[in-house]
């Protein structure tokens, strides 16, 4: 059989399209590597799964890097209303949009996929080229032929869940360009706070000269995570310049002077036991003067710098940030420019988000966006 479309990968992005396409009478083909669809779907959140940011379009174009690549699809596509459609009731906290039932694998179940053909344990190993025009793709024990491709393929990070940059390989074979691939929503490996594994603070700031990030963070055995390390790890990655921790985020210097040089134990309430007792280690012992105090204030407690802080492989990061340029894709249909027909949707792609929703509308909106450009080919009206 010959495909209409070829789509390999069944996470977020490959779903949307497979959804999108599912009524239309085309002939599609859903390939999955591994033995079951959505695994990183059903991870997200902790298995809550984080399905959409209620931010308006132009704080989602600050939230996602090269966000302006996606300007018409915030206009154009609806995806509360996909959702509801679906029968997916939605909870909100702060700006963040849940399953009402908190369940990952409500999220995965409510995309209608039951007219595409489905097959799993299908790792794609190469594309099909004749005449120098993709017709199909290789598995490791067969040959699928399509009229169309889109690569749903994910980035270089969680192998554990189908996305182990494999299809990089492949594309980059034919001719695609990438950019530079580092981890996104990862922690950090720094080894001053070991000793404190386990413990967890509640509201920090972390920044650099670009950006900062309040909220908890949790100490490991090898360094720090939690939502502000993770939402850090990228920029950590990418050499932004040093970064630095405020531990009393709701303080100023001279607030702070002000109450230690009155009460030198005035911190013991702040923190937990075992953070206080580790931090105060760094106090000026006997009698501190003025110029003592403000020291300890400014660099253990206020600007905390990492010195030779990593984070940890990409391996262990959620989301990769970089991927296929976007140079070579059209913002349109996100098809590649040079190979007709081939297009790209998801977490390949050179786009990605802050922790909060993000990531998951970038495959919303990407898959959306082939599954229009699918239909105006076979001339199907956008609302089948």
């Amino acid at each position: 059989m010959r495909y209409d479309l070829i789509i390999i990968g069944a996470g977020s992005s490959g779903l949307m399209i497979a959804d999108q396409l599912n009524n239309t009478n085309l002939k599609v083909l859903l390939l999955e590597g591994s033995k079951r669809i959505g695994t990183k779907l059903l991870m997200t959140g902790n298995g809550r799964c984080n399905v959409l940011s209620s931010d308006s379009p132009s704080e989602l174009e600050k939230a996602i890097h090269n966000g302006r690549f996606l300007r018409t699809a915030y206009h154009k596509y609806d995806l509360h209303n996909f959702f509801k459609k679906h029968k997916l009731p939605l909870k909100q906290e702060n700006r963040r949009l849940y399953p009402a039932s908190e369940k990952a694998r409500d999220v995965v179940e409510c995309f209608r996929i039951h007219n595409v053909h489905l097959q799993k344990k299908q790792k794609v190993s190469d594309l099909i080229f004749e005449n120098n025009k993709i017709v199909g793709v290789k598995t490791d024990n067969q040959e699928f032929y399509g009229k169309n491709i889109v690569v749903c393929a994910g980035g270089k990070s969680y192998p554990q869940s189908g996305s182990d940059g494999s299809m990089h390989k492949i594309l980059k074979k034919y001719g695609v360009k990438f950019t530079n691939i580092y981890p996104s929503e990862v922690a950090l490996k720094y080894p001053d706070f070991v000793g404190l594994s386990g413990l967890s603070l509640n509201k920090v700031k972390m920044f650099n000269k670009k950006r900062n990030f309040i909220g908890s963070i949790l100490f490991t055995h090898k360094g720090i995570s939690g939502p502000v390390a993770i939402s850090m790890g990228e920029f950590v990655a990418r050499g932004e310049g040093d970064t630095f921790l405020d531990f009393l985020p709701d303080y100023t210097e001279e607030q702070l002077f002000d109450c230690l040089w009155e009460d030198k134990n005035y911190l013991k309430d702040k923190f937990p036991k075992r953070f206080y007792s580790h931090i105060m280690q760094y106090f000026p012992t006997t009698n501190p003067n003025k110029k003592e105090i403000r020291k300890f204030i400014t660099n253990k407690i206020k600007r905390y710098q990492f010195n030779n802080v990593m984070t940890f492989p990409i391996e262990y990061a959620f989301t990769t940030a970089g991927g296929v340029s976007l140079k070579e894709i059209s913002p349109k249909n996100c098809e590649h420019k040079r190979i007709k027909n081939l297009y790209f949707a998801g977490e390949i792609l050179d786009l990605h988000g802050e922790i909060g929703g993000y990531n998951l509308m970038i495959a919303w909106y990407t898959g959306m966006i082939v599954a229009d450009a699918i239909k105006d080919k076979f001339n199907i009206p956008e609302g089948d």
